[in-house]
């Protein structure tokens, strides 16, 4: 019997092979997300990948299994360093209900990345969950915004795209 892994096996990283056949497994049996979700790290680079995929589809249609991972996601940050992971990683930071404290850490992580990832889908990722989490918290609002708009100065046109689209949403809140 083949394994969720041996669905998400492959040597393209630019393809998501079978995670949209994955997340319907696990959508039917949730008993499957812990090894789906144990999947980002997994040793080979492409289950990683597709694991997060995975799991990032997942976490948007039911945020509350990902918020039981929140600990896991949060001490782990540091050792995310595949773009293909991290992109997902910084989007379900956004679904996480974070305490102030995970959100000085959480926050931190996403500045850094956002930073220095040479990946515009990291960046891109790294402004949603931001902005999503300063929606939440007007604190946050100011740096945040300051950060979009410096990202867009010398930005991918994905970049900038983005960061109009979450300056827009920061303005329709004042």
């Amino acid at each position: 019997m083949p394994t969720i892994y041996d669905l998400l096996t492959g040597s393209d990283l630019r393809s998501i092979g079978k995670s949209d056949e994955v997340v319907q497994l696990v959508t039917s049996d949730p008993v499957l997300f812990n090894e789906v979700f144990q999947g980002i790290f997994h040793e080979d680079k492409v289950v990683r990948a597709r694991c997060a995929d995975a799991v990032e589809k997942v976490a948007v249609r039911f945020p509350e299994m990902i918020q039981k991972k929140k600990s896991v996601i949060l001490k782990n940050l540091h050792k995310f360093e595949q773009k293909e992971v991290m992109w997902h990683i910084a989007l379900m930071i956004g679904y996480l209900k974070l305490s102030p404290k995970e959100l000085t850490k959480a926050v931190d992580v996403l500045y850094k990345w956002l930073n220095t990832s040479g990946s515009i889908i990291v960046k891109v990722a790294c402004m949603q969950s931001l902005a999503t989490h300063a929606m939440k918290n007007k604190k946050l609002i100011k740096s945040v915004s300051d950060e979009i708009e410096k990202q867009m100065i010398n930005g991918a046109p994905a970049i900038k795209a983005r960061g109009r689209h979450l300056l827009a949403d920061f303005d329709k809140l004042i």
